[in-house]
This record gives structure tokens, C-alpha cells and sequence, in this order.
């Protein structure tokens, strides 16, 4: 065998080794992005009022509102048995997603941080994220989206 057949063989097999790689990494981190601190409810955020039922909250006080084909999710608050607050998870610094912890939201783009009532903790970013109105209605929280 010559070296120029050991030199095709081992790039295919450093090319077969580096695709079942990627192919991996792809499945892991769809199952990865799938996975969340909080309860989803996924909906249809395209509707003007979004209803979600009060036991999407498990034992979390938060809820990721979300639908596939919006880019930005609402994280639903419990702040009592009758206040909800729902922030839009958009950074208002330069509209990046936020993430979602128990202590508020972040910005991995910039890191902008944000309280979970949607004021600015640390910039860039300099406006409060968006908040929308919610209404309690028997076992379930309405989310405004026009507000």
C-alpha cells in the first residue's frame, strides 16, 4: 500500500469520525435547547389574548410562554395567587433573546440583566423590557399581547 492510500484512508476516516461528531452534537443540543429551568406552555402567540392554565405552572412561580414560529418567548410570573406579570424576552438593547433564571433575565449577546418586574439591572441595555397585561380568570392567566 502506498502512502498516498494510507493518507485517503485515514481522511475518510477522520472525515466518517468528524460527521458522527457533528451529527451528535446537532442531536444533543436540539435536546438540549428543548430542556428548560421553567415549565413551556407552548401556544399560539399570533392570537391577541393567550391563555394559559394556571396548572402549566407545576411548582414554578415562571412560565415560558412559547411559540415555534416567534423568535421571542414570554416569561410568566406569579408574584401572588391573583398578580401575574408577563415579560416579553427581548433584549432592549439590541433585540436579542433573553434567558430566564429565578432571579430575573440576561442577555448572553451583551449581558444586559434585567429584574423579574423587566427593569434594567446592568447595561447596555437601557429601557425595561415589555410587559403585558394579564388578566386572572377562574383556573387560567390571559396575557394581552396588544398591551
Amino acid at each position: 500500500m502506498t502512502s498516498e492510500g494510507k493518507t485517503r484512508r485515514e481522511f475518510l476516516k477522520d472525515a466518517c469520525t468528524a460527521c458522527m461528531g457533528v451529527s451528535f452534537l446537532g442531536i444533543s443540543l436540539s435536546q438540549l435547547t428543548s430542556c428548560s429551568p421553567f415549565p413551556v406552555y407552548k401556544t399560539d402567540l399570533s392570537k391577541k389574548i393567550v391563555t394559559v392554565p394556571l396548572s402549566s405552572f407545576g411548582e414554578s412561580t415562571m412560565v415560558i410562554v412559547r411559540d415555534m414560529q416567534v423568535i421571542y418567548d414570554v416569561l410568566l410570573v406569579k408574584k401572588s395567587d391573583q398578580v401575574y406579570d408577563a415579560l416579553y424576552m427581548r433584549c432592549t438593547h439590541q433585540e436579542n433573546p433573553l434567558t430566564a433564571t429565578k432571579t430575573g433575565l440576561f442577555c448572553s449577546a451583551h449581558g444586559s440583566r434585567f429584574d423579574l418586574d423587566g427593569n434594567v439591572l446592568k447595561e447596555p441595555a437601557l429601557a425595561p423590557l415589555k410587559k403585558f397585561k394579564t388578566e386572572l380568570q377562574e383556573n387560567q392567566v390571559l396575557i394581552d399581547l396588544n398591551s
